[in-house]
């Protein structure tokens, strides 16, 4: 059933919102995204700052068979030639804030930015697939687009990569909140859901020629034999165990508030459950360099991938989290099952025990 249409589900100002960052970890991330050394303006010397773990990293990125015996100057070579020829198909699956940030940079190749002016949201996937380099350059950013890839960006259309970039940024977004929510999903229930609330109605073939590419830019989820599948899920054989495990269980029907919940998070972090176990896991120590909101992020993904409590027990190890005695182990076993009963179950393609016990209890 389509809803009334009111605009998209996900708008600038909703990803504005979302990606908005603190100063602190702005600057952090920018630092660790920059490349080391003085600005270069060739892709081969711009990659051949890099170690030659970073080097193969991106070439599995690419797809690319690196032979562990190669020299970094032969995966330079390969990459070089690789990111040559991808950049110009994969810039309409690029974040809009990375497309428009390289439009500042595209006239001579270079700008220098000043840090407290640059925000990672501008780079991230740019610098991240190695078609735009960062240097730390004193009280700015210089930011280079390698000579190789200019010609890309200086005979294209501007506006019309820009308005595919805007839709292709909205099916990213689903693709993602609807992984989140159901773990594995078919193209055909991601398209029922998109034609349920956005303007453009779109078909399952469609989704599956979009995803194909969408996929090839981001971490989140990967997507094979017509499924949109959560990164959490490491092997093929994995997928096929969970979908024998679903197959009878009809999807959940998210709201257009769920999906944008869902693209941030695996979980509600608004609910009850939530807060309930982040109050009682913030009074805790962890060890240095933790973070309690994304111990919280890990619970919860334990929860709805329904892992076993040994899972749980590991986390908390691996955080420096340490019970004085079992009256504090119990309460958080309390915690945690009140969480795990409000949690979206992937194995219950997004519905919650609770629910589906309520379900139960009506027939």
């Amino acid at each position: 059933m389509r809803e009334k249409y009111s605009g998209p589900v996900f708008d600038e100002q909703t990803f504005q919102g979302i990606w908005n960052t603190n100063p602190t970890l702005n600057r952090e991330m920018l630092e660790a995204a920059c490349s080391p050394g003085v600005p270069k303006s060739g892709l081969i010397d711009c990659l051949g700052l890099h170690t030659r773990d970073h080097l193969k990293d991106l070439a599995n990125d690419f797809l690319l068979s690196i032979p562990s015996t190669a020299k970094k100057s032969m995966i330079v070579e390969q990459l070089a030639g690789k990111l040559s020829k991808d950049f110009p198909m994969l810039l309409p699956y690029l974040p809009v804030r990375n497309l428009d940030f390289l439009g500042r940079v595209k006239g001579s190749g270079q700008l220098s930015v000043r840090k407290e002016e640059l925000r990672y949201q501008d780079i991230s996937h740019t610098q991240n697939y190695g078609f735009l380099f960062l240097f730390n350059t004193g009280t700015t950013y210089t930011a280079v687009i390698p000579t190789e890839l200019l010609s890309s960006l200086q005979g294209v259309d501007t506006a019309v990569i820009r308005t595919n970039a805007e839709l292709h940024q909205r099916l990213n977004a689903y693709a993602v909140s609807l992984s989140n929510l159901y773990g594995v999903l078919d193209i055909d229930q991601f398209a029922t859901i998109w034609n349920r609330f956005e303007a453009e109605v779109i078909t399952p073939a469609e989704v599956g020629d979009e995803l194909a590419m969408l996929s090839r830019v981001q971490y989140y989820y990967w997507y094979e034999n017509e499924l949109v599948i959560s990164s959490y899920f490491m092997t093929a054989q994995e997928v096929v165990d969970f979908l024998v495990t679903v197959k009878d269980i009809p999807y959940y029907k998210p709201t257009q508030e769920e999906i944008v919940t869902y693209f941030q998070s695996s979980y509600d972090d608004r609910s009850p459950a939530a807060n309930a176990m982040l109050e009682f896991l913030a009074r805790y120590k962890l060890n240095k360099g933790e973070d309690v909101e994304d111990l919280m992020a890990e619970i919860s993904d334990v929860c709805v991938a329904e892992e076993d409590m040994q899972e749980v027990l590991d986390l908390l190890d691996e955080y420096g989290l340490l019970f004085k005695g079992l009256d504090e182990l119990t309460h958080f076993t309390q915690l945690f099952n009140e969480l795990s009963n409000h949690s979206r179950k992937w194995t219950l393609r997004g519905h919650t025990p609770l629910a589906i016990e309520n379900q139960k209890m009506k027939r």
